[in-house]
């Protein structure tokens, strides 16, 4: 880039501003490339506010309108003294996150006033995010004395303010500086305890040069870890969101913006580790389409099969489907929530995660609940309540199996978790017969899919994929540690050529002759010969499993670091069959390879798979070898 055209800061800052606060997008293409989230509502700038004064000054005068039915006059400087004292007491963003949410989703503070009336007056209302009379403003340039004596005085770049309280921070660097350097400078404000007063509230910090943007939730000082600066997303395609201008687009669209800075954080009340998460823009993606499935549903209508969420494992499973299990719960059509896990010991797990995201209390004060028998869960079921239920796929399904059980005639939401390995056999389906006013979601991060119709594929069981966050994409994320890939097989060349492909075109091809079928082999590429070997070839096939077996004890030294780093091997078969009796194969030929010192090498080997109930002809079989 010539230097000469490059747009200086403050130039890159006018233009964000104006976009800001510039009229609504308009013509379809815009919506579409600012994928499908697009402004309802402008940001107003407030050129005049300069101070940390005049930010007090007009929080105050908002504060003061949205509460004329509890004030007839101004807060006199005593009665709004105990408002600040009240904002500048969040000295945590867990805390901060805390006060903003308030109760039911309505923030007050407490004032006594001068008249002797002790009065709630109400801050925020998230039933008016980007509605009703919130107001959203846009400030630079925030004059920031020095917190800590000897530091220098600051300047903020940019603040969106919601109902006149900072939310958002967003420092800005040239097309030429690196988008770090503003996550440094946060950083350091950080450090110099800038985030304090009436910047207390402040939610998100953002990131931004024109090529590059990255958002985080703001954090202690301690705590501070650029590796959670995310990129966004375009919900689409998952592609990241690099261009500033469409990044203003999307995720600092109203109401967007509003909506992450409250609907999309996590409060983590995990004891003595109380910290403010904002979510990933993939588990944005896949919520908001969990909730417009279950906005659609008809719960009249019988059983509602919403869809699935394909998440990879390590993406986040809990905080998605959590945000996804208590959104669900405030919506009016929806009675009841439930969390189905796969197994008993899960559900505790669980319940603890839930338990300390929940926004409206930690521990035994939360409205999440678990049941200690079914008697309890069937009691917890028909309770007025909207609290969430976690419990096991065991549990319901006795419950459902009950000689005159009877569903409570309410509008159930069921999320599974794990889907892949909750839903097997008849008793799911027994599950989901049961409650005819009901609607389903899985979370999954290894599906099942079948060439036939089977009941037990991931579709089958709960329709359309909503969301997909696959391997290939956390790698490039860096959300999940990389890994190379190296394709070997145990089949020999010759044997190939000589048996299986002949073999193989005799079948495919009855009418070819001998010489047309040779003439076909010695044309292929090692490549296409393995491409036609079929994936059954290797099922349960002794032969390989021992070649596999053979191959890892050969190379363990080498490829574990001299026994530094351990490895997972999974199995899988075609035919949506059970991959269990192929990893009991594996074990067993490990115990064998430790008896004979194979290679000179002994491992130590275990084996898991979870319990079958299925009541399948290899049942039995499955749960001895467990």
């Amino acid at each position: 880039m010539n230097s000469n055209h490059m747009k200086s800061e403050a130039q890159f800052e006018a233009e964000l501003i104006e976009k800001l606060s510039n009229s609504p997008l308009s013509t379809e293409e815009d919506r579409k490339r600012s994928s499908h989230i697009y402004r309802s509502r402008n940001w107003t700038y407030e050129p005049q506010i300069k101070t940390t004064d005049q930010l007090w000054q007009n929080f105050k005068e908002i504060l003061e309108s949205h509460n004329q039915q509890t004030l007839d006059r101004p807060l006199s400087y005593t009665e709004f003294a105990q408002v600040k004292r009240e904002i500048e007491s969040l000295t945590t963003p867990f805390k901060a996150g805390q006060f903003l949410y308030g109760m039911n989703g309505v923030s007050q503070v407490e004032v006594d006033l001068d008249d002797g009336r002790h009065v709630y007056l109400t801050v925020f209302d998230q039933s008016q995010v980007g509605a009703g009379s919130t107001v959203y403003q846009v400030v630079n340039q925030i004059e920031r004395p020095a917190v800590i004596s000897g530091k220098p005085m600051r300047r903020f770049d940019v603040t969106l303010l919601i109902n006149g309280l900072p939310i958002i921070q967003i420092e800005l660097k040239r097309a030429d500086v690196t988008v770090e350097r503003a996550l440094n400078q946060m950083q350091q404000y950080t450090e110099e305890n800038q985030y304090s007063g009436i910047f207390s509230t402040v939610q998100i910090l953002v990131a931004m040069s024109e090529c590059n943007t990255r958002y985080m939730a703001r954090t202690t000082p301690g705590n501070f870890n650029k590796e959670f600066a995310f990129h966004w997303q375009f919900f689409d395609n998952n592609n990241v969101v690099r261009r500033w201008n469409e990044f203003t687009d999307t995720f600092l669209s109203i109401p967007m913006a509003h909506n992450m800075a409250t609907n999309y954080m996590i409060l983590d009340g995990t004891v003595n580790k109380e910290t403010l998460k904002v979510m990933r823009p993939y588990q944005v993606a896949a919520t908001q389409r969990v909730l417009d499935a279950i906005k659609g549903n008809d719960f009249s209508g019988g059983l509602g099969k919403l869809g699935y969420v394909w998440h990879t494992t390590g993406s986040g499973k809990t905080i998605t489907s959590f945000k996804t299990a208590w959104l669900a719960s405030k919506l009016p059509t929806v009675d009841k929530v439930v969390f189905l896990v796969d197994r008993k010991a899960l559900t505790s797990q669980t319940r603890d995660n839930y338990r300390a995201y929940d926004p409206e209390g930690f521990g035994d004060t939360s409205s999440i609940e678990d049941t200690a028998n079914t008697n309890e869960l069937s009691r917890k079921l028909k309770a007025k309540d909207n609290n969430i239920i976690v419990t096991s796929v065991q549990k319901l399904e006795r419950l459902a199996s009950r000689k005159n059980f009877k569903a409570p005639d309410r509008n159930f939401v069921f999320i599974v978790d794990e889907a892949h390995r909750s839903t097997g056999g008849q008793a799911f389906e027994k599950i989901q017969k049961a409650f005819k006013k009901s609607a389903w979601i899985g979370y999954t991060g290894t599906p099942i899919f079948t060439d036939t119709k089977e009941k037990d594929s991931t579709p089958q069981v709960f329709g359309n994929n909503l969301h997909t966050y696959t391997i290939r994409e956390a790698i490039a994320d860096k959300n999940v540690l990389g890994f190379k890939v190296d394709f070997m097989t145990t089949l020999a060349s010759d044997a190939v050529k000589t048996k299986y492909l002949p073999d193989f075109f005799r079948n495919q091809h009855p009418n070819w002759s001998e010489e047309k079928i040779q003439d076909k082999i010695d044309n292929l590429t090692d490549d296409d010969m393995d491409d036609m070997v079929a994936p059954s070839f290797y099922d349960e096939n002794p032969r390989h499993v021992e070649a596999v077996v053979d191959n890892i004890y050969k190379n363990w030294k080498n490829r574990s670091a001299d026994g530094r780093y351990n490895a997972i091997l999974t199995t899988h078969v075609g035919g949506g069959r059970a991959s269990t009796p192929m990893a009991m194969m594996y074990f067993r030929d490990c115990m064998k390879a430790n008896e004979m010192k194979l290679h000179g090498t002994v491992l130590k080997v275990a084996v898991t798979f979870s319990p079958d109930n299925t009541n399948s002809d290899g049942m039995c079989e499955t749960n001895k070898g467990l």
